[in-house]
């Protein structure tokens, strides 16, 4: 009788070396796509200088690939971190972005923006840190609410990041940097809901 031999348990450095050269060759790939797309958006729309003729504006092309590439970074760099420790990033990201919405509002309130916009970012920033608290006591209701919060945020930042833009006078690719944290702090979260099953 032949006995058959088991192939050998893939340890953490294995599981954390794949998941880098998925998650780097996925950022890599967007990377390269946007270099040729953003050269064939820009091309097709030259500026025009009497006197000077139809021209490429290489500055903002620059900024925009400088722009992809940060939030192409930011965003594989945290899907790795979370992948390795969900629990940790996803509050820690919660935290974080709360923070970040405190220190928008005070600038939205600064600027005389609409006070709708003030309110609404200040009370997200104190709630998700308020809730990543809880959350991280095992606290399922506080759980839900980051997860719900977090996915609204997301999609509000996602489809009016062309507003941001305007708004902040930024870039859209920098704009599109919040959404991008806020998915990858769902999917994080939403990783380990096995450990809130149980809980209150």
């Amino acid at each position: 009788m032949v006995e058959q031999s088991v192939p050998p348990t893939p340890t953490t450095r294995d599981i954390a070396t794949r998941t880098a050269v998925v998650i780097g060759g996925t950022a890599l790939a967007f990377n390269a796509a946007f270099y040729f797309l953003s050269q064939l958006y820009f091309d097709s729309h030259k500026i025009y200088t009497p006197g000077v003729g139809e021209f490429v504006d290489s500055s903002a092309l620059g900024k925009a690939r400088v722009a992809f590439g940060i939030l192409s970074l930011l965003v594989a760099a945290s899907a790795f971190a979370a992948s390795l420790a969900p629990r940790l990033i996803g509050h820690a990201l919660a935290v974080t972005l709360g923070l970040a919405a405190l220190f928008a509002g005070y600038e939205s309130f600064d600027h005389g923006l609409p006070t709708v916009m003030t309110a609404v970012l200040v009370a997200v920033g104190v709630l998700l840190p308020t809730l990543a608290h809880f959350s991280w006591r095992h606290s399922r209701a506080a759980w839900s609410y980051l997860i719900a919060i977090a996915t609204v945020m997301g999609i509000v930042t996602f489809f009016g990041a062309p507003k941001v833009r305007n708004v902040l006078d930024v870039g859209f690719w920098t704009a599109m940097i919040l959404p991008g944290l806020m998915f990858v702090m769902v999917t994080a979260l939403s990783m380990v809901r096995g450990e809130y099953r149980a809980t209150a």
